[in-house]
């Protein structure tokens, strides 16, 4: 079996299961979620189940084969290149050795670069659809979306400018960055039709230099999956340096997907960073 550790919001936790179902289907074998950070006071709430991910619950008896002893001692190995039964990414960007991994395995880290599970994006096309049906409205926008030149631009501000802490980490996309990405879109897309979506949705309506029949996304704040589903059924797409719109993006299907991500993806280069980006996307200085 795979077990892969979860942590943080809905879209780094794609992230993690995209990893862990990767190596589950080399190895052939059974994937398990550890969910336990989301059984005591936490900032974010698990979202994965409500997706047709092909995935269960580890029990506390499985989990008991990783005993948190054996952590560090395990991290101290791999640092020196010995094989154990844990993985922990130790540094952002790929990792070549992720490729020698077998079955039998604790996985802890974000993956967040498709190299880790771009073998499996049929799978995960499949997995990462919505158990629940959408709403009359929501349904009518995703029909919005396929039927005309949508762009879907999101712009994650929240905690990004609001906790110092955030901020001197990841780093607001600015509106500078917005600007040229609008631009963008109207010199490579003929008639584009905006969506938005955001944290910030008042700061989006005063300082985007949208067109009038742009559409601003509200509703589902407490359905953050839909979102990531309505963006997915978008044309092209602006993205923030979150997770939240990345997957947005790489889920959608149109062939002829044109995407804008910023960089740096964190509020500095970090070195490896890099390998979030897809090879097909544009990139903008987020400044």
């Amino acid at each position: 079996m795979i077990v892969v550790k979860l942590k943080g919001g809905l879209g780094n936790q794609m992230f993690q299961y995209a990893a862990g179902r990767a190596l589950a289907e080399r190895a052939g074998t059974e994937l398990l979620l550890d969910t336990r950070l989301y059984d005591r006071p936490y900032n974010r709430e698990y979202g994965l189940d409500k997706f047709n991910i092909n995935a269960r619950i580890a029990t506390p008896q499985e989990l008991s084969a990783w005993p948190q002893w054996q952590r560090k001692p395990s991290e101290w190995m791999q640092r020196i290149g010995v094989s154990t039964r844990w993985y922990r990414e130790l540094r952002f960007g790929f990792d070549p050795a992720w490729n020698s991994l077998g079955d039998d395995l604790y996985i802890e880290g974000y993956f967040q670069s498709e190299k880790y599970f771009s073998d499996v994006r049929e799978i995960l096309i499949s997995e990462f659809r919505m158990k629940k049906r959408l709403s009359a409205e929501n349904e009518r926008m995703a029909d919005m979306a396929r039927k005309s030149e949508s762009v879907m631009l999101h712009v994650r501000r929240g905690d990004y400018v609001s906790s110092p802490k955030a901020a001197e980490q990841h780093g607001a996309c600015t509106l500078s960055y917005y600007r040229r990405a609008i631009e963008k879109m109207r010199e490579n897309i003929q008639a584009p039709k905006f969506f938005i979506f955001s944290d910030d949705l008042e700061w989006a309506r005063k300082n985007l230099p949208l067109p009038a029949d742009s559409i601003f996304v509200t509703g589902n704040q407490l359905q953050p999956e839909v979102d990531i589903f309505l963006m997915a059924q978008g044309k092209s797409h602006v993205i923030a340096n979150s997770s939240f719109s990345w997957w947005g993006a790489w889920l959608c299907t149109n062939t002829d997907s044109f995407v804008v991500s910023p960089r740096p993806w964190f509020a500095t280069e970090i070195a490896g960073s890099s390998d979030i980006y897809n090879s097909r996307w544009t990139i903008l200085e987020k400044t």
